[in-house]
């Protein structure tokens, strides 16, 4: 079962959008967005294997730098700063913060590493290596990467979606693995407000 270390969840949990209105990933992109924010004003075609590939790197170059100055006034793990909120779409972030949102009132945790970095805690040397990008759509595409933390080599193949103008990470894996970590938050959340409506209903029974 996948879970995030506590420390992680309770930093997720204060960031991020506060309506608690309910995502839907049709709402993340429009095809108007795309043709408006496709190029930049110098002419970049954000489109192009070459600006998502930059793209990545900009993502992971800025974790890099806050495991490599990570310390105790400055840590990496449970940093004020959200990086699901900062790179992930809206509608993964949307679900994996009204998972956190349950686990809070259940007591439980929603995963059990950091999926940045692939594992529950980082070694100094850790890195990246992004493979390539391919399958580019107007609003969609995959890259391989590997991410390397302890000497050991983790391959992911990240979904991406463009929305709000750039490229965010909508899957860590492919969209047809076996279980998504979409598919995951669903479940966990349909699972959680049965435990709740069960916890309340034998409170009132108890009255």
């Amino acid at each position: 079962m996948k879970k995030l270390i506590f420390a992680i969840a309770l930093v997720l949990t204060a960031c991020g959008n506060k309506t608690g209105k309910t995502v839907s990933e049709a709402d993340t992109i429009t095809t108007d967005s795309i043709a408006a924010d496709s190029t930049t004003a110098t002419g970049v075609d954000k489109h192009a294997e070459a600006y998502i590939l930059q793209r990545l790197d900009a993502i992971y170059s800025d974790i890099r730098q806050r495991v490599v100055n990570s310390s105790d006034e400055n840590p990496y793990i449970g940093s004020d700063f959200n990086l699901d909120s900062a790179y992930c779409s809206s509608f993964y972030y949307g679900l994996l913060k009204q998972a956190l949102e349950i686990a809070d009132k259940t007591n439980d945790v929603v995963l059990e590493y950091d999926h940045w970095i692939c594992g529950q805690d980082f070694s100094n040397d850790w890195d990246y290596q992004i493979q390539k990008v391919y399958d580019i759509t107007d609003s969609t595409a995959l890259a391989d990467i590997i991410v390397i933390n302890f000497g050991n080599k983790h391959d992911l193949t990240l979904s991406l979606l463009f929305e709000r103008g750039d490229w965010y990470i909508n899957e860590f894996g492919p969209e047809d693995a076996e279980e998504t970590d979409k598919a995951y938050f669903r479940r966990f959340i349909s699972d959680g407000l049965k435990t709740l409506e069960k916890a309340k209903a034998s409170a009132a029974e108890s009255r």
